[in-house]
C-alpha cells in the first residue's frame, strides 16, 4: 500500500467526521438563530423597584445572545394599559411574543434561573397571535393569570362592606335620635344624607392621596403592600375574636366613643346636614378597624392594578357600595321602618357578620401575600 493511499484513507476517516460535527454545530446556531428570529420580548418595569433593577442586567445578557429579537421596555406608570392586555398586574414581568410570561415569583430573584427561563422561552417562543386579538398570557408554568379588578367587583365589594353592624348600630342611632327630637321624615333623610356624605367623603380623600403617594413615591410600593397585608391579617383576627366576645359577652370590642355619641345626640335642627356630614366623616375614622379593613385590602389591590385616575373610579365605585346600603336603609327608616327593628336584626346577626368578615380578612391576607390577587 502506498503512502498516497495510506494518507487518502486516513484523511476519510479523520477529516470526514470532523466536516459533519462542523456541519452539526453551524445547524444549530442557525436553529438557535431561527427561533430567535422573530421572537417579540416586552420587558415591564417601573421606576424605584430593587426587583426591576435586578432583573433588568439578566435581561440584557440574555438579549444580547440573539438575533434578530424585537425587544422593548416599559415603564408601568405610562404603559399600565398594555401589561394589563396580557392579564399582569405586577411588576418586574418579561411578555415573550404576546404569549409567555416571566413573572418575578417564578424566579424568586434567582439570576440563574430568570436567565434558564429567559433562554428556554426564547428558542420556544409561540406564534405571535395574527388575528389582532391577544389572549391571555400564560405563566411559564402553564397556568393563567385570570383575576382581574372590574368596577362591578369592586361595586359588589363595597356592597358587602356596607352590611356591617358598626353602620347598622349607627343608622339606627341616628333614627331614633331623629325621631325623638321630632324631626320628620325631611330631617332624617338629611341626617342620613348628610352622615353618607362624610362617610364617602372621607374615604375618597384617604384614598386618592395614598395611591397618589404611591404614585410619588413607587420604591415604596413593596414595603406598603407588605405592610397592609399584615395589617388586614391582623384585623381579620380582631374581627374574630370579636365575633367570639359577642358571643361570650355580649358586647364587641370595637367600641364608640361617649363623645362621638353625645356629638351625634346633638344633630338636629338648622345645622343637621353640616353636623351629620361631620358626624360622617368622624366616624369613617374612629370606626376604621371595624369597616375600613376591606377598604385596605381594595386599596393593596389597587396599588399594583391601576393607575391615579383608574383607581380613583374604582375608590368612587367601592365607597358608593358602602354607603348604598346604608342610604337605602335610611330611606326604609325614614318612611316607617322601627329603629328596634333594626337593632334586634344587628344583635342576632352581628356576631355572625363579625365572623364572616374576619375570615373573608384572612383570605384576602393571604391572597395577598402570595401574590393571587
Amino acid at each position: 500500500m502506498t503512502n498516497r493511499h495510506v494518507l487518502r484513507q486516513y484523511a476519510t476517516k479523520s477529516i470526514l467526521p470532523l466536516l459533519i460535527l462542523l456541519l452539526v454545530i453551524s445547524s444549530m446556531f442557525s436553529a438557535s438563530a431561527a427561533r430567535s428570529d422573530g421572537v417579540m420580548v416586552e420587558y415591564f418595569y417601573e421606576d424605584g423597584c430593587l426587583k426591576c433593577q435586578q432583573t433588568s442586567p439578566v435581561i440584557d445578557s440574555v438579549i444580547g445572545r440573539f438575533e434578530s429579537i424585537n425587544y422593548t421596555s416599559h415603564n408601568v406608570a405610562t404603559s399600565y394599559s398594555i401589561m394589563k392586555g396580557y392579564g399582569v398586574y405586577t411588576v418586574p414581568a418579561i411578555v415573550i411574543n404576546k404569549s409567555t410570561v416571566i413573572a418575578y415569583s417564578d424566579y424568586d430573584g434567582d439570576d440563574i434561573l430568570l436567565e434558564s427561563l429567559l433562554v428556554e422561552a426564547i428558542e420556544n417562543a409561540p406564534a405571535i397571535p395574527a388575528n389582532g386579538t391577544l389572549p391571555l398570557a400564560k405563566n411559564v408554568d402553564g397556568s393563567v393569570t385570570s383575576f382581574e379588578l372590574s368596577p362591578l367587583i369592586v361595586l359588589i365589594t363595597g356592597l358587602l362592606a356596607g352590611f356591617n353592624p358598626c353602620l347598622l348600630a349607627v343608622m339606627a342611632f341616628l333614627a331614633s335620635v331623629t325621631i325623638s327630637s321630632n324631626g320628620g321624615k325631611k330631617e332624617m333623610l338629611v341626617v342620613i344624607g348628610g352622615f353618607c356624605a362624610g362617610i364617602f367623603t372621607t374615604y375618597m380623600i384617604f384614598g386618592i392621596s395614598f395611591l397618589k403617594a404611591v404614585t410619588i413615591f413607587p420604591g415604596s410600593r413593596d414595603s406598603i403592600t407588605l405592610f397592609m397585608t399584615v395589617l388586614i391579617g391582623v384585623l381579620g383576627i380582631w374581627h374574630i375574636y370579636d365575633a367570639y366576645h359577642l358571643k361570650r359577652h355580649s358586647r364587641s370590642t370595637f367600641k364608640t366613643p361617649g363623645s362621638i355619641v353625645s356629638f351625634m345626640d346633638s344633630i338636629h335642627g338648622k345645622n343637621a346636614l353640616a353636623l351629620s356630614f361631620f358626624a360622617g366623616g368622624l366616624f369613617s375614622l374612629v370606626k376604621a378597624p371595624c369597616v375600613g379593613a376591606v377598604y385596605l385590602s381594595i386599596l393593596d389591590m389597587l396599588i399594583a392594578r391601576t393607575n391615579l385616575l383608574e383607581g380613583a373610579v374604582y375608590l368612587f365605585l367601592y365607597n358608593f357600595g358602602v354607603v348604598l346600603p346604608v342610604l337605602g336603609l335610611g330611606v326604609f327608616l325614614a318612611f316607617g321602618m322601627s329603629p328596634e327593628t333594626v337593632m334586634q336584626f344587628r344583635e342576632k346577626r352581628r356576631s355572625g357578620i363579625r365572623f364572616v368578615t374576619g375570615v373573608v380578612l384572612l383570605l384576602l391576607a393571604l391572597l395577598l401575600y402570595f401574590n393571587v390577587i
